[in-house]
């Protein structure tokens, strides 16, 4: 049996992922750990101490980088790793992520989330419409404390790209090819800095694979799982 983790992105909860779990092999056993600390140390913690003592981390976005983070942290227990569309590199805008911080204290949840959702999804692919409600939604029963210490956390970014070799564990990036928050081009960079990495990309496709194209999420998740031998075929 293999275990999977998966964290899910910024304001989102396991509805993130409901598509892609049934579609996986009877021999993984997912589960979602809501990573929601004020800096990544306390979200990793987080992580550890309700995930089996070995498995396969996948993250999305900020859940993603809580999955890198995972995986340095703790080398021995993670055995493999899976970013969707999350950058290693520090925060770009210090002020800005601040503010976002400020506003969602202030009473301005909803606002915000309208503002990421945006961007979040691919508006023209086939689920894009309804990707981007599906997260207004979730941001509305995580919360704004939630939300604005998840907001911290992401301020807080510090340059990860020098570490990555030190990642010895199979890793796949999957990234939509229309990404506006962490361009495909961050994914084929990470994949290729990593000792194991390797990308897939989903044409047509946001920021949510998981929403947007589960099948094909789950395919993919799936096909590389048994190639690196985390999944043997059943």
């Amino acid at each position: 049996m293999t275990n999977l983790v998966m964290i899910p992105a910024f304001g989102c909860d396991e509805r993130l992922y409901a598509e892609i779990a049934p579609l996986l092999p009877s021999n993984v056993l997912s589960s979602v750990v809501i990573a929601d600390g004020h800096d990544f140390a306390t979200c990793v913690e987080q992580v550890l101490a309700q995930a089996p003592e070995k498995f396969v981390v996948l993250g999305t976005s900020f859940g993603g980088r809580v999955a890198l983070e995972t995986t340095l942290a703790a080398p021995d227990r993670v055995r493999g790793l899976v970013i969707i569309g999350s950058s290693p590199g520090p925060v770009a805008d210090l002020r800005a992520g601040l503010r976002r911080s400020e506003r969602l204290r202030a009473g301005e949840a909803e606002q915000v989330a309208g503002e990421m959702g945006d961007m979040i999804a691919h508006m023209e692919g086939p689920n894009g419409p309804a990707a981007r409600q599906a997260f207004i939604d979730m941001c509305a029963t995580l919360g704004p404390d939630a939300l604005a210490r998840q907001s911290d956390a992401l301020a807080g970014r510090i340059d990860r790209w020098p570490r990555l070799a030190e990642i010895q564990c199979p890793a796949l990036m999957l990234w939509g090819v229309h990404d506006k928050f962490s361009p495909a081009a961050e994914g084929l960079r990470m994949s290729a800095a990593l000792p194991k990495g390797r990308y897939v990309e989903l044409a047509d496709c946001g920021h949510f694979p998981t929403l947007e194209y589960p099948d094909e999420t789950a395919a993919a998740i799936d096909h590389w799982m048994e190639d690196v031998g985390l999944s043997p075929k059943l």
